[in-house]
């Protein structure tokens, strides 16, 4: 999956400009990435962190996510990802042909309509658990497959 939807950064620390209006909060936590796809007919969730280390996720989402889909998350706890954005959804992708916003949107979309936190919870960064570290910010503008930038909380 990493040859046909290869994950890479959506953030850089860098100085946030005029341009970069939308502002998240980045939880302290596992960086990485969350990847829903099929083994044959089975729908299968993994986590892959920074150093690729893939593990299997519990999850109850919605089977017709799992056609190829990549999200950006920050995993929090075991069984709690905070979910940031959305690189690949059904094997397209959304990073270099919609904005930021556009790409959120789904997200909250796809956890509002087809995510049952049974098993593993994925919610928004607003939605964090109790307890959760704010680590810095994150900064967007409206353009798509632009980076966003990443400024620590403390420095």
């Amino acid at each position: 999956m990493k040859l046909l939807c290869p994950w890479k950064p959506h953030v850089k620390r860098n100085l946030v400009e005029d341009r970069h209006q939308r502002k998240q909060p980045q939880l302290s936590g596992t960086p990485g990435w969350l990847l829903l796809t099929h083994e044959g007919e089975t729908p299968v969730a993994f986590f892959v962190d920074g150093n690729e280390k893939v593990e299997a996720v519990a999850l109850v989402l919605d089977e017709r996510v799992f056609s190829d889909t990549v999200l950006r998350v920050v995993r929090v706890s075991p069984r709690v990802f905070v979910v940031y954005d959305v690189r690949w959804f059904n094997g397209r992708n959304w990073f270099t042909t919609r904005s930021y916003d556009e790409r959120f949107a789904l997200v909250q979309d796809i956890l509002n309509m087809f995510h049952y936190p049974d098993l593993a919870a994925l919610c928004l960064p607003d939605e964090a658990p109790a307890g959760s570290i704010v680590r810095g910010y994150e900064y967007y503008d409206d353009q798509p497959g632009t980076l966003g930038v990443f400024l620590p909380a403390k420095e």
